[in-house]
């Protein structure tokens, strides 16, 4: 889930970024809740400090505090390093000093035109929601086997090695904890998947992150946990460990 903070002094202001915020939340049904709508930075940076996931924050730039939006934002750079930041203001002037801060903010939005301000800050949900997933997928990296109706997740450090199966139509996945047949060919994994995989025979495809001994005299491979796979002498000659 993420987190969304807004920080503005003016309280009409403010209630109307929030009340546009829930609304677009529940409209799009968003992973996201609104937490803190405040005029003072320190409470932002208070509640920033009690969380560990990442947020999107709305920040008006003059705050009419010892600490302005830009200050805000790079304190909260240090805390939340990948979060969303997007500046809601009147000054447009000001809007290139976000850039001698270096806070990478991923809008600037002006508060003059109403209408403009919702489809803005609906933009911004939408593209923080596509943005989070992707982090998330990149994080976890697991690779997405389809089995019928529905979809299993393995991770890739938990993948031993790929094999054809007796079906040539089919692939069995062979991991740490499961072993999964499912179909596909091995040509299409091999170009799908990233240099991690090494095709070490016609029918193989290793994981070389988890190779613990190459035995060329015997044409195999000691993989983590002790299991073994064929090797062929030519297609195995790309290996290291």
């Amino acid at each position: 889930m993420l987190n969304v903070y807004i920080c503005e002094d003016n309280v009409e202001q403010r209630n109307r970024v929030e009340g546009y915020v829930n609304e677009i939340i529940e409209a799009e049904n968003l992973d996201m809740e609104c937490v803190c709508a405040t005029e003072d930075p320190q409470v932002i940076l208070d509640c920033v400090n009690k969380e560990e996931q990442e947020g999107i924050f709305f920040l008006d730039i003059d705050l009419q505090t010892e600490m302005n939006g830009i200050q805000l934002a790079d304190e909260i750079r240090k805390i939340q390093p990948r979060c969303y930041i997007v500046f809601i203001t009147s000054h447009s002037e000001m809007s290139y000093m976000t850039f001698s801060y270096k806070v990478e903010a991923m809008d600037f939005i002006i508060k003059d035109n109403v209408r403009e301000v919702k489809n803005r800050l609906h933009q911004c949900l939408l593209n923080c929601e596509q943005l989070s997933k992707q982090s998330i997928e990149a994080k976890e990296k697991n690779f997405m086997v389809k089995l019928g109706d529905y979809v299993k997740a393995v991770p890739f450090q938990d993948i031993l090695y790929f094999e054809v199966s007796s079906n040539y139509r089919k692939v069995i996945l062979h991991g740490k904890n499961a072993k999964v047949e499912f179909n596909g060919k091995i040509k299409e994994l091999e170009n799908r998947l990233d240099n991690r995989f090494y095709r070490c025979h016609r029918s193989i495809l290793v994981n070389r992150d988890n190779i613990e001994q190459i035995k060329p005299e015997e044409g195999m491979l000691i993989l983590k946990g002790g299991v073994t796979c064929p090797m062929s002498v030519r297609l195995g000659k790309g290996l290291t460990v």
